[in-house]
């Protein structure tokens, strides 16, 4: 029996039930709950209609894969900011407030940045830092014009990214049969999922509600430890195909 579902549709109600269930649980419950942090307790999903998705596609001049798709009219974000506590400094304790996930009816600013946030990023690490993929681009020029131009149509010809929270992206190429999130922070690119239901499992995880608690003897503490049942599908996947991901390929290590 599968605990997670593989179907996309399915998955995105099951995180949904699982994280809002989460979320919901008493403040006041014992020790053996875990618990959410206060700032997201009682929050909800906010689904998209496919009229607001198609607006967003044309007004954003972005695609959106049919999973992504399915994706916004079910989960698209929630109610409410993700409060980032500052843990040093003159302001410990004070908070800021991020997208949790991208509102693609409110971030305007913010998802405008990031979609030029790739291009960016790893045009200035090629022009300040040497960053240089000699194999793809051929010899690397003397002037930053020549390298930049280079750089611009090899890039203009990379599979298309889409934001997803902070600097994670969706692969948006119909073409593959499994589209990847990938980390980019200039020329630092990882992959976060080999596709979207791999990156929600690794990067909210914490939201799902699969751990229990174990005593460790060595630390004489309690310990939050993945429920066995769930295991499999938090096991590696091999990556290394990833490798012939056009452009994106080149940068993964």
């Amino acid at each position: 029996m599968q605990i997670i579902p593989a179907d996309y549709t399915a998955f995105f109600h099951w995180f949904k039930n699982h994280t809002e269930t989460y979320w919901g649980k008493d403040r006041n419950a014992g020790p053996d709950e875990n618990l959410c942090p206060e700032w997201i307790q009682g929050a909800k999903w906010i689904g998209m209609t496919d009229e607001q998705i198609d607006m967003v596609q044309e007004k954003f001049d972005v695609i959106f894969t049919p999973e992504h798709r399915a994706f916004l009219q079910i989960l698209h974000t929630i109610d409410r900011k993700k409060r980032v506590y500052e843990q040093y400094g003159d302001k410990q304790g004070d908070y800021f407030e991020q997208p949790f996930l991208y509102n693609w009816l409110e971030d305007e600013e913010a998802i405008r940045l990031r979609l030029k946030f790739a291009y960016n990023t790893i045009l200035d690490d090629v022009l300040r830092m040497g960053i240089w993929q000699a194999r793809a681009w051929g010899e690397r020029p003397d002037t930053d014009s020549e390298r930049t131009e280079i750089f611009t149509q090899a890039f203009e010809k990379a599979p298309k990214l889409v934001p997803l929270n902070g600097h994670r992206f969706l692969v948006a190429d119909m073409s593959m049969e499994r589209r990847p999130v990938l980390s980019v922070w200039g020329a630092d690119i990882v992959c976060y999922g080999l596709d979207l239901r791999k990156y929600l499992l690794h990067e909210f995880n914490e939201h799902l509600d699969i751990y229990h608690r174990i005593y460790n003897e060595k630390t004489d503490s309690w310990d939050w430890v993945l429920n066995e049942e769930y295991k499999p599908s938090f096991m590696y996947e091999d990556k290394s195909a990833l490798r012939k991901l056009p452009f994106w390929g080149d940068f993964l290590m």
